[in-house]
């Protein structure tokens, strides 16, 4: 899997290309992005004029979220400030939609805080990759996040509910939003989906208390001026941290092999396979480290794999690939005896980028900025 299909659409976003056909696939795609734009904004006035209302629940609400489809780092983030929150002594609980999961329709606990309690097809691949890492942290699926914040609040105790993917969610009362940016595709070509990758327009990130410019150690500082920029120009009042997603170890993908430290990958020859919404990202932490990539197994985000899928990504120059390195999230749902070599997953943290402030001393104000913690 390459990232030609990745590019053909990014130029059709930026109306780069010159063959008639594709200038017509342009123009749909910009007509229907004006289309979500009018139903986006009918969305956004209807709470405006109050004809739509917020609930409130007897709990803090920290959102976490962005502005575009995907790759941030949504998941990690929510981990790490549900994490750092019940490090002190806060019972908290995280509210995830489930995408494409069968307990996406209703109220689903995923877990209770000491893994999951349900299969991963009815709790979706980044709900189930977070009730097996995180202890102490209840972990709910379900589209309507005001049914499975209150069953947290009233069954488990929450004082605390992160939303994993909150940004766009309007129907709660939030007590903190923080807005994630990816460093290497900011503002979505600047267009609204489906010609850009926008979910709204760029000037809704004033909306934010925070934002949070991820993956931002993959950019030269000459690159990242304009971003941090223009960021401080749409959301003049937010906090703004820059972060990175730390390497933390290498565990292996199946079987009791002994994990080992990120540094294991110099100088290994690898396949890359994921299906995230950012592989590039994924991709360049791994060449940071050290591997060399021999093959890209790109799959689109969430992909369900078969093992026909895995059958061919090592083939040409990539059959003499020594690993294939995978993320958490494609572990869940990779079948077992999958791979003819060793298949390890790389796991990171959330992390300051140099010189910023330390994630521990990002999050202490969030004790102040919610009353309710």
């Amino acid at each position: 899997m390459s990232g030609r299909r990745d590019t053909t659409w990014a130029r059709l976003a930026r109306g780069q290309s010159e063959r008639p056909t594709d200038r017509l696939a342009a123009a749909g795609l910009w007509g229907l992005s004006l289309l979500y734009g009018a139903a986006l904004r009918l969305h956004h006035a209807g709470y405006q004029l109050g004809l739509a209302r917020k609930t409130r629940l007897p709990a803090a609400v920290v959102s976490i979220g962005n502005l575009t489809l995907g790759g941030t780092g949504k998941t990690t983030a929510a981990m790490a400030v549900a994490r750092w929150l019940t490090q002190r002594g806060k019972r908290v609980a995280i509210l995830s939609r489930g995408y494409r999961a069968a307990g996406e329709s209703k109220s689903v606990v995923v877990s209770e805080g000491d893994g999951p309690v349900v299969d991963l097809e009815e709790s979706g691949d980044e709900p189930y990759m977070m009730a097996e890492a995180l202890q102490g942290v209840a972990v709910l699926v379900g589209k309507d996040r005001r049914r499975t914040g209150r069953l947290a609040v009233e069954h488990l105790g929450a004082e605390v509910l992160v939303l994993d993917d909150g940004f766009q969610y309007q129907r709660l009362e939030k007590d903190v939003e923080i807005a994630l940016v990816d460093a290497l595709a900011p503002f979505g070509y600047d267009f609204l989906v489906p010609r850009g990758m926008l979910r709204e327009p760029p000037t809704h990130l004033a909306r934010a208390d925070a934002v949070w410019l991820t993956h931002s150690d993959l950019l030269r500082e000459p690159d990242l001026m304009p971003v941090r920029a223009r960021i401080q120009e749409l959301a003049p009042e937010a906090r703004i941290w820059e972060a990175r997603h730390a390497p933390k170890r290498l565990r292996p993908l199946r079987g009791d092999t002994k994990e080992q430290p990120p540094e294991a990958l110099r100088g290994k020859t690898v396949v890359a396979l994921s299906s995230i919404g950012n592989p590039a990202a994924f991709e360049r932490t791994l060449e940071q480290i050290g591997a060399v990539i021999l093959g890209r197994a790109r799959f689109p985000d969430h992909h369900r794999y078969r093992t026909e899928d895995l059958r061919d990504i090592a083939s040409g120059e990539a059959a003499s690939a020594q690993w294939v390195v995978t993320t958490p999230k494609d572990a869940v749902r990779l079948p077992d005896e999958c791979f003819d070599r060793p298949a390890w997953v790389l796991e990171a943290d959330l992390a300051e980028r140099a010189g910023n402030r330390p994630l521990a001393e990002e999050l202490k104000w969030l004790l102040r900025a919610t009353a309710a913690i």
